[in-house]
């Protein structure tokens, strides 16, 4: 199997791309999972498997602001993976790629997941905090405090152990981006 990685800002998406992860992601989870990328993920980047030219995973990262005791933090969202099989090893190239990026940067990397996909983030590399989803808020354009209580915390730890950080302080950390 011979795949390669492919890598392309959110700007860049052609519309045949971009039909083609919303059909993707409709056939998976159904109609209300059509999303405009290049609205909701501006400032991010598509990360492409392909083999023999087409695309077997795909998934997004994208920058966000944090802030956590005073203290600024940018950490990369990591969302919208999609392996269109499973079990091939498509998904596995997907987040190699995805934490090979990350170290690259030296930024962490933070998704969330269910429970049933737990087993899988941790074979491919992640460290994994049940709840974790409880420690951030996330403030809205008017400035409202949201949480999401429902999710487990998936992440790739950077050089500003900002993970590590959120566990040890008393305080959530408030994010300028919705739960991606």
């Amino acid at each position: 199997m011979k795949l390669k990685i492919e890598s392309k800002k959110v700007e860049k998406l052609s519309k045949k791309e971009i039909n083609f992860m919303n059909n993707a992601r409709i056939k998976e989870y159904g109609k209300q999972e059509k999303l405009d990328f290049k609205k909701e993920d501006s400032r991010g980047e598509f990360i492409f498997v392909k083999e023999n030219g087409e695309i077997k995973a795909f998934g997004m990262m994208k920058p966000v602001r944090v802030e956590l005791d005073n203290k600024k933090y940018v950490i990369y969202g990591i969302g919208r993976g999609l392996a269109l099989e499973k079990g091939k090893g498509y998904g596995r190239a997907l987040n190699e790629a995805r934490i090979s990026k990350l170290k690259k940067l030296g930024k962490t990397g933070v998704a969330f997941t269910s429970k049933k996909n737990i087993g899988f983030f941790k074979k491919v590399g992640y460290k994994i905090e049940r709840n974790g989803i409880r420690k951030l808020l996330y403030k809205n354009p008017k400035g409202e405090l949201i949480k999401d209580n429902d999710g487990h915390m998936v992440y790739y730890e950077g050089k500003d152990k900002f993970v590590t950080r959120l566990f040890k302080s008393k305080n959530k950390a408030i994010m300028e981006s919705d739960f991606w």
